[in-house]
């Protein structure tokens, strides 16, 4: 049996998640963000301090997206970071909706 529940019996989840994930990397990167590059499904996007990181991921929530901010002592001084999760049941429209967020947030706090 795998160690990854449903990867053998339900293929068409992973390959969802897969493309999900690329898409909104793609998403992120096109409003100019910069996530870190990978494959996994969690999204790092380094936004600098800590006390900016936390700001930023309180200004999502009030917008509909629940984000967790980490920073120092958890990564390094100066690259604080937001950490999406990326889900294979999102829909389109969420993730339509999240890239909006994003976006609204970054140009309200002048990440973007």
């Amino acid at each position: 049996m795998s160690s990854l529940i449903g990867t053998s019996a339900e293929p068409q989840r992973v390959a969802r998640l897969h493309a999900i994930t690329q898409r909104m990397r793609e998403g992120l990167k096109a409003r100019g963000f910069k996530p870190l590059e990978g494959e996994s499904a969690i999204i790092p996007i380094i936004v600098g301090e800590t006390a900016f990181a936390i700001r930023m991921s309180e200004a999502m929530l009030k917008e509909g997206i629940f984000i967790t901010g980490f920073g120092y002592p958890v990564v390094p001084e100066g690259t604080a970071r937001l950490r999406l999760q990326m889900c294979a049941t999102l829909t389109d429209a969420q993730i339509d909706f999240a890239l909006e967020q994003f976006e609204k947030v970054g140009k309200n706090l002048k990440v973007i």
